[in-house]
């Protein structure tokens, strides 16, 4: 952002002015009524004198406060930077700077009288940004970066910055009965400039037009030059779309018992329409949070889940989002992961700025041992969805792989900033400083480790590290007990390569195999099983997975 326009921004120019007119006020009554009060010749002087010193004060206060209805605060981007830190790319994922024909589409407001309507404002805000995606000569920051940023007071060069585009799509959603008041307006994040704003009023039978004219109006506004049309929304009755609003939204909430009601809302949806893909697709990806958290009925659900993929694409074969639900799908459950590359491929076509397609296309580049082409395609990931850390900790995982672990390590600390709670980063970090023979820093490490899962696998490792087996063996045997038909397999056969059981680590890798344990996609990058590369069974164990041709 230019200077002119922070200036402008944190209303230095207006503080100077005001304080410019009152020191001229203050300077004329004094030169009237000082000799009338019999006060020095130099009195006047004094005046000038402090308010001139007084005014770069004003200035450098203008500069770092502003006024608010709770008094006198730090200005808001500062107190951004200080409290989220952080959420600048670092080193490590540097960018140059955005695009000119880049967006980001912020969450817009609810402001409903009745809070629950808050699924459609959300829900109304994501599905513009996925038809904005559509559109290849336009990128558009992912939906979990630019929702990051929901219910938090907005400066939009701040956030722009952050999510490395050069203009954002805010608004707000007024819903009473089958009525809406939408209010949008698109910003040029350097100036602050309004560059197109609308209200609309109308029914919820025209939600689907409306999201046509606003893709249409984004484009014209930026002057973007298509080589199609522009993409339109796919619609049905408003009833289906609210109810597959309302399994998006719950789908998104990362709450076990929302996965289950976000099933119920888009059954519901497909009962109305069963010809809506978008609800077949929401259907087969909220069947994926299900399993992945774990379900006793795992193989049913994952064979619902593939069904319901496969019907989303049939009814409508333009959409990424099917595209990249299937290719987590198969690599998550398939275990024949050259089976995802068809659909990635095809996703790609169809939006390649869709961060949801490119980051499946670098979970199947890593899970086939292609860690360059896996590099590339999770650093254009986070460029799109700067604010997701899975795609940090990913190329993190990559880079160790690759024997570049002082990188990782640089990654791993840009998503604690990010997030300070999230799970998996310290329990990689505690694996990196085994690998380089630090068992102290490990276990500082493994004891930040907010998941109880990834804090027992980790330290396991680190206790076993530092020669204390009875304690390592003791929480390895917890992992043992506790394990189901969903997680761990891969995990415990880490921890037997880890500790030279070679035999029981093949054993462990075999039985992960059979029950569809998705950690298995990381097999390419598992430093902790080096140690099984020089053993026949490796090749032909990879031959059963990694090296399985695609069937599709």
């Amino acid at each position: 952002m230019g200077i002119i326009a922070e200036l402008k921004r944190r209303s230095v120019f207006k503080v100077g002015a005001v304080y410019a007119a009152i020191a001229w006020l203050l300077v004329e009554v004094s030169a009237t009524t000082f000799p009338m009060l019999r006060l020095p010749e130099w009195a006047p002087t004094l005046v000038l004198v402090v308010l001139m010193i007084g005014f770069p004060i004003a200035l450098i206060l203008a500069w770092a406060f502003e006024v608010t209805p709770e008094g006198i605060q730090r200005d808001t981007a500062d107190q951004q930077q200080t409290v989220e830190g952080r959420r600048a790319a670092s080193s490590a994922v540097r960018h140059s700077g955005p695009a000119e024909k880049s967006i980001a589409v912020l969450p817009f407001v609810n402001m409903s009288d009745d809070a629950s309507n808050e699924y459609f404002s959300d829900g109304l805000s994501e599905e513009l940004l996925n038809l904005l995606a559509k559109i290849p000569e336009l990128h558009v920051a992912a939906r979990t970066s630019s929702f990051a940023f929901k219910d938090e007071k907005i400066d939009i060069p701040s956030v722009a910055g952050k999510l490395n585009v050069a203009n954002v799509l805010e608004g707000s959603v007024r819903k009473a009965g089958d009525r809406v008041r939408i209010t949008v307006q698109l910003i040029e994040a350097a100036s602050g400039y309004h560059l197109w704003s609308e209200t609309y009023n109308r029914t919820l039978n025209d939600i689907f037009a409306i999201q046509d004219e606003i893709a249409e109006s984004v484009v014209a506004a930026l002057k973007i030059s298509l080589l199609g049309e522009v993409p339109t929304a796919t619609e049905t009755d408003p009833q289906t779309f609210g109810l597959y609003l309302q399994g998006v939204y719950l789908t998104t909430s990362g709450e076990f018992d929302n996965f289950t009601k976000a099933v119920e809302a888009f059954e519901q949806a497909i009962h109305r329409d069963p010809d809506y893909a978008p609800a077949w697709s929401g259907l087969a990806h909220a069947y994926w949070y299900q399993i992945s958290y774990g379900v006793p009925d795992k193989e049913e659900r994952i064979q619902r889940a593939f069904d319901a993929s496969e019907r989303a694409l049939a009814l409508d074969d333009s959409r990424a989002e099917s595209y990249a639900v299937k290719a987590l799908l198969s690599l998550s459950f398939d275990l024949q992961w050259a089976r995802a590359e068809p659909a990635i491929r095809r996703g790609l076509e169809i939006a390649p700025g869709s961060a949801q397609v490119v980051i499946q296309a670098g979970n199947l580049a890593q899970a086939q041992g292609r860690l360059e082409d896996a590099e590339r395609h999770l650093r254009q990931a986070i460029d799109l969805d700067p604010l997701n850390t899975t795609g940090h900790i990913w190329l993190a995982l990559v880079l160790w792989a690759r024997d570049r672990s002082d990188e990782a390590e640089e990654l791993l600390r840009q998503v604690l900033e990010l997030n300070p709670k999230r799970a998996v980063a310290h329990q990689i970090l505690c694996r990196i400083y085994l690998s380089r023979g630090d068992t102290e820093a490990a276990l500082g490490e493994i004891d930040q480790e907010p998941s109880e899962f990834w804090k027992s696998y980790g330290m396991n490792l680190a206790l076993f590290a530092a020669g204390r087996q009875e304690e390592a063996d003791a929480v390895l045997q917890g992992l043992i007990d506790a394990i189901d038909d969903n997680i761990a397999y891969f995990q415990i056969a880490e921890s037997m390569a880890f500790r030279g059981r070679i035999n029981e680590a093949f054993e462990w890798l075999e039985s992960g195999y059979r029950k569809r344990d998705n950690g298995l996609t990381h097999i390419m990058t598992s430093v902790e099983l080096r140690p099984l590369h020089a053993d026949p069974r490796w090749p032909a164990f990879l031959e059963k997975t990694v090296l399985r041709p695609s069937t599709d």
